[in-house]
């Protein structure tokens, strides 16, 4: 198991290990990363589905009938959500809003980063997808767009928690995504924080891109405040036997879930 620490908490419930933001326990909000374990898979339509979630969702408190996920396409599309849905009235979303109690929302992930958003002076949560193309698309700015305008938000009463995900020390890729990042993102002035020359491989140069770097710097131009985004600092590769990893796993690889409830 993960160890608990400063920021989290971590708990097991029928052979299912999730970890817990603390602060945002301590405002109140029910809520669950799973982490990696025997018969545990939250990947759409795979056998083990239907038994976890009612796991996850019996050891928060919350009832599994409330759930809302998306069908993620590492988009930057955002729902606002006021009832339940199913997930094919939610095909190629990636992030979830909604200010309504009992509604549960819902992403998954293996090395993507998942972002949990709360703004406790209007009560309104978000949960969102930013795998690199999500980030790309400046999906968690998106968000924030989104809780202020639809939902009359100030943007420094908003609080963000970072899910475990690849981190910069294994996010390697080759030149056209590294040319593509730093073309979208010159504007901040500040690539070289984020974008590291990797290993040269069958003469090809890689590089390393930070893309939780890249989120907590476009929620700061947004107006967050910095001690307000919340990173469990948790690296999925680093991790994989406790984090489920798609660049470990392969093709075979399992899916872990994120829940976030008022």
């Amino acid at each position: 198991m993960i160890n608990s620490n400063e920021k989290i908490i971590c708990k097991e419930y029928k052979g299912i290990e999730y970890i817990q933001f603390k602060k945002l326990l301590d405002m109140g909000i029910k809520h669950a990363y799973t982490l990696k374990g025997e018969n545990i898979n939250f990947r759409s339509g795979s056998k083990e589905e239907e038994e976890c979630y009612s796991k996850i969702y019996e050891a928060i408190g919350i009832d599994v009938n409330t759930l809302v996920k998306p069908l993620q396409n590492h988009t930057s599309n955002i729902k606002c959500i006021d009832k339940i849905l199913k997930k094919e009235e939610l095909v190629a979303t990636d992030g979830l809003i909604t200010n309504k109690k009992g509604i549960a929302l819902t992403t998954t992930n293996a090395d993507c980063i998942l972002l949990l958003f709360y703004d406790p002076i209007k009560q309104v949560i978000a949960n969102v997808h930013s795998g690199w193309k999500g980030t790309f698309q400046k999906i968690g700015e998106k968000a924030v767009i989104k809780l202020i305008t639809n939902y009359n938000c100030n943007p420094e009463d908003i609080y963000c928690f970072i899910s475990p995900s690849i981190r910069k020390c294994h996010f390697e890729v080759d030149e056209d995504v590294k040319d593509l990042c730093e073309n979208i993102f010159s504007f901040t002035g500040q690539t070289s924080k984020f974008i590291e020359k990797g290993r040269i491989i069958d003469n090809k140069q890689k590089y390393f891109i930070d893309t939780v770097f890249i989120n907590r710097l476009l929620l700061r131009e947004i107006g967050l405040n910095d001690e307000n985004i919340i990173d469990c600092d948790i690296c999925s590769v680093c991790n994989s036997d406790k984090i489920n990893s798609y660049r470990v796993e392969g093709k075979d690889f399992r899916l872990a879930t994120s829940i976030i409830s008022l």
